[in-house]
Order: structure tokens, then sequence, then C-alpha cells
């Protein structure tokens, strides 16, 4: 179950009106990269005494000579060009041009997509350009720009897996330094290095993992960073590799009033002493090894309970395959760095079956449970997520299109 806070007041309306205004803003692009096209075709720089067509947009719109020739690149691109005998060739991207006459595209989406294109082996198939465009299109109608560069990508490794192996790299006996200490709160404040070649893995990792979520997300970089960097610890900790303590794997032990930990209110005790409020411990009941201490009423443990409702490994397989990866809309996080979440919560009653989960990774695995967000299973058995009225005011499921299978 979610706990959220209302819709404010005002907000779909609000959300509606920004739409509105940014898709005629996108509109207006498109006619602009028109008239820069008619431009070029006249040779009016040339006529009117400058020495490029970007001198001259520079000057007409006073924007730098940078972004006047970027846009004369996206017109060059998306541009109907008519021949001295009257013929109309094609625009270089025909499908981008109609997607931007309609409204739906970025200029960041047009550079994408563009890029995408260029990358693509002379040796490709014939249609293999179209067949690209295709694809970016609809993708970068319901997805940001980040989005359609990762799909890209996608599209390229498809197209050409073959790539440049890393070069090998050895240190001996590096000398390695990690400080921490914990604060009351449970935080932990950490100093220290590490040697090249693992610092070049965790920058990879780090890099990968920090990657800002579409204009949506408002996260700073170092709270990014901060994110990816838990993202690595909580991958870390469910590897079979790890040593063992105690003659058992590290897990998370919880101690709270078991009626508590049920009704998602009060605050449980982790194993160094930190609080963790109740409903973050009914977040990770969903895919962690969970020990619930069930207190007596003078707070004598009765029973430690053993890990359960965890998948099965034969399931997590399934999932992998199903979802491909966090199944959260335009979200590219891989299956391994993915959780399990209960659609309907197992503390609830949630059967721990395939139509009852759904692979999303931690930070919308959050979202999901305490915010307006929705999921559930389709009637073709795929997870779809139902987004709060004030982002759709039709609340039209979306599912994530980086991991579909083409």
């Amino acid at each position: 179950m979610s706990s959220f806070v209302e819709t404010p007041p005002g907000l779909p309306e609000l959300a509606r009106n920004l739409v509105e205004i940014v898709t005629q803003i996108r509109k207006l692009h498109s006619s602009a990269l028109t008239v820069i096209s008619e431009l070029d075709q006249a040779d009016i720089a040339r006529a009117a005494g400058y020495s490029s067509l970007s001198a001259l947009v520079s000057d007409l719109v006073r924007i730098t000579p940078r972004r006047a020739s970027r846009l004369i690149a996206q017109a060059g691109l998306v541009a109907e060009v008519v021949t001295p005998t009257g013929h109309t060739t094609p625009a270089v991207l025909p499908l981008v041009r109609d997607a931007l006459v309609d409204g739906v595209l970025d200029p960041d989406h047009v550079d994408a997509i563009a890029e995408t294109v260029k990358k693509i082996p002379a040796w490709a198939p014939g249609d293999t350009p179209e067949l690209v465009e295709k694809h970016l299109v609809e993708t970068a109608r319901v997805a940001p720009p980040s989005v359609v560069r990762a799909h890209g990508e996608t599209l390229l490794a498809r197209i050409d897996p073959d790539g440049d192996q890393p070069a090998d790299e050895a240190l001996a006996e590096p000398k390695n330094v990690f400080r921490y200490r914990r604060d009351q709160a449970g935080w932990m404040h950490f100093t220290g290095k590490i040697e090249p070649e693992t610092a070049e893995e965790l920058d990879a990792m780090l890099g990968a993992l920090a990657k800002p979520e579409g204009p949506a997300d408002e996260r700073h970089q170092t709270q990014r960073l901060g994110d990816a960097f838990c993202d690595v610890v909580h991958h870390a900790i469910d590897t079979p590799d790890l040593p063992a303590r105690g003659g058992e794997k590290p897990h998370l032990n919880a101690t709270m009033d078991y009626s508590h930990l049920l009704a998602g209110v009060g605050v449980a005790t982790l194993e160094g002493g930190a609080p963790l409020p109740a409903a973050a411990v009914r977040r990770i009941a969903c895919d962690c090894g969970v020990v619930p201490v069930v207190l007596g009423g003078a707070s004598v443990p009765l029973d430690v309970g053993r890990t359960r409702r965890l998948v099965t490994p034969k399931q997590r397989v399934a999932l992998t395959v199903r979802d491909g990866g966090c199944a959260f809309p335009n979200c590219g996080r891989p299956a391994r760095w993915s959780d399990v979440h209960h659609i309907k919560n197992w503390l609830d009653g949630g059967a721990t079956d395939l139509n009852n989960l759904v692979l999303t990774c931690r930070r919308h695995h959050r979202m999901i449970h305490h915010s307006e967000w929705d999921v559930r299973i389709g009637t073709d058995g795929l997870p779809e997520f139902i987004p709060p009225r004030w982002i759709d005011p039709h609340q039209i499921p979306q599912r994530n299109l980086l991991h579909q299978r083409e």
C-alpha cells in the first residue's frame, strides 16, 4: 500500500497549462527551423553581406553563434528542400520532422536522434537509418532526451556489437584506505582513497547509476552520486560471494513491535542502534532479508523469525526475463540493480507470485511506496504504471520502452 500526500489544489490545471505551453513552444521551434531553411536555400546571408548563415541568425535573434549553428544544423535535418525545377526533396529525418510539427519533440530530442543515426556504420543495411529513426521517434514521443540517447546506444550496440576491449591494468600491492564513523542518527561519514583500477570501476558504476532520470530529476549531482553509491552497496550485499559474518550472510535486523510494523507506524531499531521508520521497513520488506524480532509487552524478544516472503531464484529469473530491468517508465536500471516489489504488500496479505511482483530500482521502489504512482499487471501479463492525475489527467498506463524486446 502506498502512503502519500494528497495532490495540492490547482496542480492538475497548472500541469495541463504547462504541457500546452511547452507544446506550442515546440511547434514554434519547428516553424523557426523552416524559416532558417528558407534563408539558407535563398542564400540570404550572402546577399545581406554576412560571411555565414550562423552569423546572420545570431544577429537577427540575438543568440550566440554556437546556438545559431545548432539551429541551422537541425534545420538541415528536418527541412524539405525545393529544387529550382520544383521537385521537393524529403527531409533527412522525415519522421523527426513530423513529430516536431506535432509539438511533441524538444530540440534535445532532435540532437539525440540525429547523433544516433550519424553513428550507424556505413556497412549497415540500407533501411537501418529509417528503422532507427522510427524507433527513436516513438521513444521520444513519450520519454525525455536522456532515454532517447540510451535507447539509441542500445540500438547501435545491436547493429555493431563489437567494441574496443578495455586496457589491461595491473597494480602491485595497492594501499587502499577507508575511514568512517557513524553519527547518532545512524548516518555514515567516510573518507579514503582506492587504487586506480578499482577507482575506475567504481567511477564507471557511479557514473552510470548517477545519471539524471529525465528533466524532472531535481537531485543535485552530489545527491545522485550518493544514491548511486547506496545502489552499489545494496547490490553487493546480495552477491553470493560475500563473506559471512558470524556464520551468516549480512542482513538487516530491524527490531520493533510487530503490530506497529503491520500498521506502518512508529520506528524500528537497526542492529547498530539507528532508528528506521516503519514505512521504510515495510518497503524494504518487499525484497530484503529482514529478520523481524517480535517483542512481548515488556520488550522481551519472544521469537526471531526466519527470512521469508522472498522470491525464489527461479522467480527472479522469470522476472528478469519478463521486465528486463526496472519496469518503471523510462528507467534504464538493469535487473541486477533492481528490487522485487510486491504490488500488494506482503504484510497486507499479498502473495509472492509473479502476477503480484515487479522489478523496480531502489529509487522507483521508494516512489511506488511513498507517492501517488501506482503499478499493476496488465491484461497481457506485463507491468504498467499509473501516473498521478496531476501528471496525466487521464491516467493512461505507462510502460518502460527501454527494456522491450523488438
